[in-house]
């Protein structure tokens, strides 16, 4: 099933390889084509928009400038498309720089600038200009964050425009999986990652995921929405809870409110409509977008395919600034449904078995955020949301011999979620920063579960969750500040909670060099599908306690010229509380959730334990003179202990990984951007558990004494990618081409035992695979 669509692949992106060649020889000596920037410059820390700040663009040659009104926005027209750097400053604020900014012809540049208010006053400092792509945009975030410039990460090649597989290339993330964009960090289960949308917690975000899970076959939420956001790795401050390995903060860009522009795009992720404008003159406006599954089309145009993916997926979002408040709603839309059949293969024999099945979701999220500003240092945001979750799972097992079907497992999951959480931040002065916030969560569950017709857990039932935090931040110096906090959680199922301290320091040594070091408490849920696990009408698991994890974490950041760095990072983690299976005392939940359809109906009790430990390097040169690159390596250790008190590495012990990330851009005549972009990964293979029969015609039977001792041979990948942006007068097109796997090299997917031949069978993941496509910008 994983490698079905290659040979559909190469013939369809034929065309975009030919159009790409065609457009190197256009014109490129035409008219030079404009267009506007414009934005809103505010206080970072306030989000309260900044008059009178000075805004500079400088581009081919030229330098425009003005300064941002009344209400903190800004226009500059007739800015050259192509590249351009963008300069904000106010008296009492760091200057802002932001390089090689994107202009397209066809659609007006919209920037959102925040200003960092200097920690003491002028005469004690000497302020030297921040470049936005080097610091998180919380300030508060002391280590292992990370912000994440979507135009910027939209190069990586081998990311799809995926953006759980464009993190992957980040330090401490490691996926050695095709088929999913499962976010691993530092040897942690992908669970214990945590997505937020505009401050809202969401559901997995992904098409084709389980609940409990993070993780998919492709995102639903388009990389060309997204406003920068933040990504943390560990050591993440008390704002943000329920959970153990990382958060991924993303944030929704707001519409152009100004002007009505339109996105078509046409490419192997799907067919895609995105509009955005204003909605009153008050500056009000909206953005939303809509995407097809590019396959499933080819399919009803009669083009052969097997197992084909289809999905639907729509995002939106309305923002409507007011006097001293703003209202923004945010939603999230996705439908998926996939039917596989056996493999067909040449060599099968007496006694194969192969499965089919169909698999179908559906999750609808919407938000409401209200901020009202009772002054300039005091703000509340008031966040309600609602989510629902449903999966159906149907899979039988096909016997070639008798050529008929049997049943397997029959897995229903329905989940509605509400949430409320209210955050209050302030700022008592220039040295310090105080926020803090409560919310609630209730989960509304069902579940029923069939395997081989006997009825595994058929249940329904709510529970909820209460949290609470306040964090402290305070500058001792301009160049060394402090953030301290306390989160907490109460789990109304059980009685269970957790009292999280968290506390982290940086200390700039120069003006180009720091050091960091964060710490701190962190718990984390269990999936709620095993607390509901029944068993003869009880529940097993209802006494479950949360996962937690004592971390810490130091950082040492050089600048070793203009945007370029090395980075470093050396962490420990100590997990405890972990559910074990005494049924099965080799393993552990740490080893669950990357897997299409988990089990969760064993009885779990909190006697495992688990560590991880490593170091991380990046070195990285920021897109400027036309080029950028990015190195980042880990070396770690993942274990755990089970039931039986037996050290043993996870399943996600892959030991090391290496990525290199390199891209050019060459600028065609003087409207044209032809960029090349290229990747190579290296890493350890996934861990599992080997499997065989005693004696002939047994029942397949999992070796756990040597649980996680084998590993997958280590995976490697070498992509490729091609994007030209080509501007006219009102219209900009933007042709990508990417090969994925350029040397073919054959990953292992999956090893698993054969009971008919009494021998392991490997799958493999994706070949060589080309795709591309197109955007019109107008």
């Amino acid at each position: 099933m994983v490698s079905k669509q290659n040979n559909v692949n190469v013939n369809l992106t034929l065309l975009f390889i030919a159009i790409m060649l065609l457009l190197t020889h256009y014109d490129c000596m035409s008219q030079q084509y404009t267009q506007t920037i414009r934005g809103t410059v505010f206080d970072k820390f306030s989000r309260q928009t900044l008059p009178g700040a000075n805004i500079i663009v400088t581009s081919e040659g030229q330098t425009l400038g003005t300064a941002s009104d009344a209400n903190g926005e800004f226009i500059i027209r007739n800015v050259a498309a192509g590249r351009c750097d963008v300069k904000a400053s106010m008296i009492g604020f760091v200057p802002y720089i932001s390089n090689n900014v994107l202009v397209y012809s066809g659609k007006e540049t919209v920037l959102e600038i925040a200003l960092e208010e200097t920690a003491l006053s002028l005469d004690e400092v000497v302020v030297t200009p921040k470049v936005e792509k080097e610091l998180p945009l919380n300030k508060q975030a002391v280590v292992s964050a990370r912000m994440f410039a979507s135009e910027e990460a939209n190069r990586y090649a081998g990311s799809w425009g995926d953006i759980g597989r464009m993190v992957s290339n980040l330090a401490g993330v490691a996926s050695a999986n095709d088929t999913k964009n499962d976010i691993i960090i530092r040897g942690n289960s992908p669970m214990g990652l945590s997505w937020r949308l505009d401050g809202f917690e969401i559901p997995n975000p992904n098409h084709f995921g389980e609940m409990g899970g993070t993780g998919g076959r492709i995102g639903m939420i388009n990389n060309n929405q997204l406003a920068n956001s933040d990504f943390y790795t560990g050591a993440f401050p008390a704002e943000f809870g329920n959970a153990t390995s990382g958060i991924f903060d993303l944030r929704l860009r707001n519409g152009n409110n100004n002007k009505h522009e339109f996105l078509a795009s046409l490419g192997f992720n799907g067919v895609e409509m995105s509009a955005e404008g204003p909605l009153s003159k008050g500056g009000a406006s909206y953005l939303i977008n809509g995407r097809y599954s590019f396959l499933d089309i080819l399919q009803m145009m009669g083009v052969p395919m097997q197992s084909v993916p289809e999905y639907t997926d729509v995002s939106a979002k309305v923002n409507v600034p007011m006097k001293k408040a703003n209202l923004s709603i945010v939603a999230l839309a996705g439908k998926s449904f996939i039917e596989y059949e056996p493999e067909k293969d040449d060599d099968q024999i007496a006694g194969d078995k192969g499965t089919a099945g169909k698999m179908n979701g559906k999750q609808l999220f919407t938000g409401v955020n209200y901020t009202y500003w009772f002054n300039s240092a005091t703000r509340i945001e008031n966040r309600f949301s609602g989510q629902y979750f449903k999966q159906n799972v149907n899979q039988t097992l096909f016997d070639y011999d008798l050529q008929q079907s049997t049943p397997d497992l029959n897995k229903v999951t329905r989940e509605g979620r509400f949430t409320y959480r209210s955050d209050i931040s302030h700022r008592a002065n220039s040295q310090n920063n105080i926020k803090t916030g409560l919310g609630i969560d209730m989960f509304l569950t069902e579940m029923s579960t069939m395997y081989k017709n006997a009825v595994l857990n058929d249940f329904a039932g709510n529970s909820g969750l209460l949290k609470a935090y306040a964090q402290w931040q305070h500058y001792f110096h301009p160049s060394f500040f402090m953030t301290a906090g306390m989160h907490g959680q109460y789990y109304m199922l059980n009685g269970d909670y957790s009292i999280e301290p968290r506390l982290g320091f940086k200390w700039s040594l120069s003006p180009v060099s720091s050091v960091s070091l964060g710490g701190g408490l962190y718990s984390q849920l269990q999936p709620r599908l095993a607390y509901f696990y029944k068993d003869n009408g009880e529940l097993k698991n209802k006494s479950l306690k949360m996962t937690k994890s004592w971390q810490t974490v130091a950082g040492y950041n050089h600048k070793i010229a203009d945007k370029f760095q090395l980075k470093a990072e050396l962490y420990y983690q100590y997990l405890f509380n972990v559910p074990v299976i005494p049924d099965i005392p080799e393993e552990s939940i740490l080893n669950f959730g990357d897997e299409a359809f988990n089990s969760w109906n064993y009885v779990f009790v909190n006697k495992g334990v688990g560590a991880n430990y490593g170091v991380e390097l990046t070195l990285e040169k920021f897109f400027d003179n036309n080029y950028y690159f990015l190195l980042t390596t880990s070396l770690y250790q993942s274990q755990y202990k089970g039931y039986d008190g037996v050290n043993r590495s996870t399943k996600f012990a892959g030991n090391y990984s290496l990525n290199a990330l390199l891209g050019y851009e060459w600028k065609l005549g003087k409207r044209n951007l032809l960029s090349v972009n290229g990747k190579v990964s290296y890493m350890g293979g996934k861990r599992y558990v080997p499997a065989s029969v005693q004696n002939e015609g047994d029942e397949l039977i999992y070796d756990y004494s040597r649980a996680y001792a084998e590993h997958l041979p280590a995976y490697f990948r070498a992509d490729l990618n091609a994007n030209l942006k080509i501007n006219f007068k009102k219209v900009s097109l933007e042709y990508f081409f990417e090969i994925a796997n350029l040397t073919n090299h054959k990953n292992v997917w999956v090893k698993h035992y054969n009971v008919a031949r009494g021998s392991d069978v490997i799958t493999y993941q994706y070949g060589l695979m080309p795709m591309g496509g197109l955007r019109f910008y107008f």
